[in-house]
C-alpha cells in the first residue's frame, strides 16, 4: 500500500474522539487502503465510531477529513462510496435538507461565537474522558461550546475540499459522484461550483443530484431556470421530476406548466425513482410535496 501522505504529521495521541484517544485512528486510516475486504470493513467501523458518534463530532473529527478525500480521490482506493459516505457524516454530522441552505456563520453561533481557549477545551476533554465528572452549571456552556467548536472544525476541513467535490461530479463511480453533487449544496455557492452542477451529466443520477443542490443552494439564476427548463423533457423520470422540484424553488408562481404538470403526476404517481445518495433523507414523494407547498399547492 501506498504511504499516505501527511498521516505522520498529525499528532494523534493527543487528539480525542468518541470515546478514548485517536492515537490509533492511523493504523484505521491506513487500513482503509488494505486488499482485505474484511480488514477495510472492520477498519471504517471502527474510524467512524471514533470520529461521530449519534451525529456528535469530536476533537479528532476535523482532522481525519483531509484523509478521507484523499482516498476518495484516488481512484485505486476501495469502497469510495461508503468513505464518502463517512466524509459527509463526519463534515455535515446529521443535517439534512432542512437545514439548507446553510449559513455556518448562524449555524456556529449558538453560544455567541464565545472561543473556546486551549485550556477550556483540555478541562472538557479532562472531566469526559478521565476525570468523568458531571459538569456544573459553571461548565456546561464551555462543555456546549466545544461541541459547536468541533462541529465548526469538522465543517471547515470538509469545505476545504469544495474544488475536489466539484472534480468528483464526472467521476466514474456515481456512489462518489451523485453524493459530491449534494455535498457541494453544503457550501457557498461560488461561480466554478454553481457552473459544476449546470454541467454535470455524467450520468442520470448524478444530474438529479445536481438538480437538488441547485434547487437548496439558494441562488436562482436565469441559468439555472433555462437549464431546468431544458430538462422537463429529459428521459428520465427522476432528472425530471428533480429540475421540476428546482424550477418551483427558483421560479415560484412564475413556474412553467409543464413542471406543475410533472410535479402533480409525481404526488399521484404510484411508484417514485429512487433519488440519488445524499438525497434520501426523506421520500421522494417528500421533495415534491414540499416544492408543491412552495407554490400553495401543497
Amino acid at each position: 500500500m501506498d504511504v499516505i501522505p501527511g498521516l505522520d504529521r498529525v499528532a494523534w495521541a493527543s487528539l480525542h474522539g468518541t470515546y478514548r484517544s485517536a492515537e490509533d485512528l492511523p493504523g484505521q486510516i491506513e487500513a482503509l487502503r488494505s486488499p482485505d475486504s474484511g480488514v477495510r470493513r472492520e477498519a471504517l467501523h471502527k474510524l467512524s465510531d471514533a470520529v461521530v458518534h449519534q451525529g456528535t463530532r469530536w476533537q479528532v473529527s476535523a482532522h481525519v477529513v483531509p484523509f478521507l478525500a484523499w482516498l476518495v480521490d484516488d481512484p485505486a482506493t476501495a469502497d469510495r462510496g461508503d468513505l464518502m459516505a463517512l466524509l459527509r457524516h463526519v463534515g455535515l454530522g446529521p443535517r439534512d435538507d432542512g437545514d439548507l441552505p446553510f449559513d455556518p456563520d448562524t449555524a456556529f453561533a449558538r453560544f455567541g461565537g464565545q472561543t473556546v481557549t486551549e485550556e477550556q477545551e483540555a478541562m472538557v476533554i479532562e472531566r469526559v474522558y478521565y476525570l468523568e465528572d458531571q459538569f456544573d452549571d459553571d461548565w456546561v456552556d464551555v462543555a456546549d461550546a466545544c461541541a459547536e467548536k468541533w462541529d465548526a472544525d469538522a465543517y471547515w476541513a470538509a469545505a476545504a475540499h469544495v474544488e475536489a467535490y466539484r472534480r468528483w461530479l464526472a467521476d466514474d463511480d456515481p456512489e462518489v459522484a451523485a453524493p459530491a453533487a449534494e455535498l457541494l449544496a453544503w457550501f457557498p455557492a461560488a461561480g466554478p461550483t454553481m457552473a459544476a452542477l449546470l454541467s454535470a451529466d455524467r450520468d442520470d443520477a448524478v444530474r438529479a443530484s445536481a438538480n437538488l443542490a441547485l434547487a437548496h443552494l439558494g441562488v436562482p439564476s436565469a441559468a439555472t431556470v433555462e437549464r431546468m427548463t431544458s430538462l422537463l423533457d429529459h428521459g428520465s423520470f427522476m432528472v425530471r421530476i428533480t429540475a421540476a422540484v428546482t424550477l418551483a424553488y427558483s421560479t415560484g408562481e412564475r413556474l412553467p406548466d409543464r413542471a406543475l404538470s410533472i410535479l402533480i403526476h409525481a404526488k399521484e404517481h404510484e411508484e417514485l425513482p429512487e433519488f440519488p445518495p445524499g438525497w434520501r433523507q426523506r421520500a421522494q414523494r417528500g421533495y415534491v410535496a414540499l416544492a408543491l407547498q412552495r407554490l400553495g399547492l401543497g
